[in-house]
């Protein structure tokens, strides 16, 4: 397995922080870093992969991979990212590692949640840019200026949800919330007319924009979803495939099977068995 070096991704040894947009992302094995790194996806989808555990990517997702965890993605669909990477030992003026907790404790738990409405992007793509100048253009005080930055893009992210009260940000916040109901409930059987009444989002409007911010329908984003807690379940326990399914949100083990072989390139006991290609770091093919 490759490991990403501190001295090819920051050659000058006073560096802390690095911002490189991938417009788009391409498929990279398996790896691990020696510092840490944000990813910030700006549109499109795939999966992500740390420690062998998978998540679905959508628009605002936020993942925070730690030095030496392992990492990849795939079934990339025009994936746009910006990748943060990050070396906390070298902050000297502000407590970063503390702020960082912030984001990699959410990412750990349940990173396939952490998603931020499109007016926290925007925000935090002014202060990836303002980032990126300070580094690029050293002056006085640019070292404190970075870490400052950097500061406030994590709690930025850690709040999640736009503060701005115009009609589109609460459109935005509603969405998201939407999203991240579906992250915490995708057990339970959907009906999307109550959930478009629940979070007071027309239910044409809902599937527009759901597609817009996942690359997928939202019954192709709930099924995503799904699989991704199906093959941690299969990867990390000992339930049965039928115990599996229900416990996924399906209804019948035999369909189950059926859609995570067409999702995963693998039946679910061959998954579990470590015989699926995303096991090896090779890109799963759909």
């Amino acid at each position: 397995m490759e490991t990403l070096t501190r001295d090819e991704y920051f050659p000058n040894p006073d560096m802390v922080v690095s911002v490189l947009p991938r417009s788009p992302q391409q498929y990279f094995p398996e790896h691990v870093h020696e510092f840490d790194e944000l990813v910030i996806a700006r549109s499109g989808s795939g999966m992500n992969y740390i420690n062998g555990k998978p998540a679905p990517i959508c628009r605002g997702s936020v993942f925070y991979v730690r030095a030496a965890q392992t990492h990849y993605m795939d079934q990339l669909d025009d994936l746009y990212l910006t990748n943060v990477l990050i070396l906390p030992g070298r902050f000297k003026h502000v407590s970063h590692e503390t702020v960082a907790n912030l984001l990699a404790d959410k990412s750990d738990v349940n990173a396939d949640a952490f998603v931020v409405g499109g007016a926290t992007l925007k925000r935090v793509e002014g202060l990836l840019n303002r980032i990126a100048e300070e580094s690029d253009n050293k002056v006085e005080y640019s070292d404190q200026m970075i870490e400052l930055m950097l500061g406030q893009l994590m709690i930025e992210l850690w709040r999640g949800q736009p503060q701005e009260k115009s009609s589109q940000s609460e459109r935005d916040a509603r969405l998201t919330s939407l999203l991240r109901h579906l992250n915490g409930h995708f057990d339970e059987e959907v009906d999307w007319d109550q959930l478009a009444e629940r979070f007071d989002i027309p239910l044409r409007t809902l599937s527009r924009k759901i597609s817009d911010v996942t690359g997928m329908s939202p019954n192709q984003y709930l099924t995503r979803i799904r699989m991704c807690h199906a093959m941690r379940l299969l990867a990390e326990t000992e339930q049965s495939v039928t115990d599996i399914a229900f416990a996924c949100g399906f209804n019948d083990s035999n369909y189950f099977t059926s859609r995570f072989h067409r999702e995963v390139g693998t039946t679910p006991l061959k998954y579990r068995r470590g015989a699926n290609p995303a096991a090896a770091g090779e890109p799963v093919q759909t």
